[in-house]
């Protein structure tokens, strides 16, 4: 028989991977120095972390989609309004908003009157947080044109310290006649 060095080699590798093969009996090796192969399967722990990144991600996916429809509204809202500014229009006259006007103010400027329609359909936690940063009198105009309600609980989630500062400073405002009828026994 003619073996050539090449052969020689691959039997040897043949003859050793056989030889880890064989039981640990055959191979004069004791069960306490053989080694042990784990099957590579997932940990419960790794699971457990890939189904809380999981649900992480699903939440975070479920906000995106919220803030995608939240803007797709305010889109239709900003093209309605430059519609209606571009036939010549009264800005707010056809979008229904039912924003209180504000007595004295006949013609509001048309920036004010989309950012309260912006912030009546905020959530009230973020028009606070918003208001909260604002100058007192720009904070006043605009919650003077929101809805009783709203601005309500904006005022109620501001910080004690500014919603003060604004209920005062509307109060100390002159108000205007209003048909809304008085509180004094006739």
């Amino acid at each position: 028989m003619n073996l050539t060095i090449p052969t020689v080699m691959i039997l040897l590798v043949a003859l050793n991977a056989m030889a880890e093969e064989l039981p640990i009996e055959l191979s004069g090796a004791t069960a306490e120095t053989a080694p042990v192969k784990k099957p590579s399967v997932p940990s419960e722990a790794l699971m457990k972390l890939m189904e809380q990144r999981q649900k992480d991600l699903d939440r975070r996916e479920a906000v995106v989609h919220r803030d995608e429809e939240r803007l797709k509204l305010l889109r239709i809202d900003i093209e309605g309004l430059l519609k209606n500014q571009e036939k010549g229009g009264r800005p707010g006259a056809a979008t229904g908003s039912g924003l209180k006007p504000i007595p004295g103010d006949p013609s509001p400027a048309p920036n004010l009157l989309h950012l309260s329609q912006a912030f009546e359909t905020m959530p009230v936690e973020e028009a606070a947080q918003r208001i909260d940063k604002m100058n007192d009198t720009v904070a006043l105009t605009l919650l003077k044109r929101l809805k009783g309600k709203t601005a309500g609980q904006i005022l109620a989630a501001l910080s004690p310290t500014k919603a003060a500062r604004l209920v005062e400073k509307l109060a100390a405002e002159p108000r205007a006649a209003s048909s809304e009828p008085s509180l004094e026994r006739k």
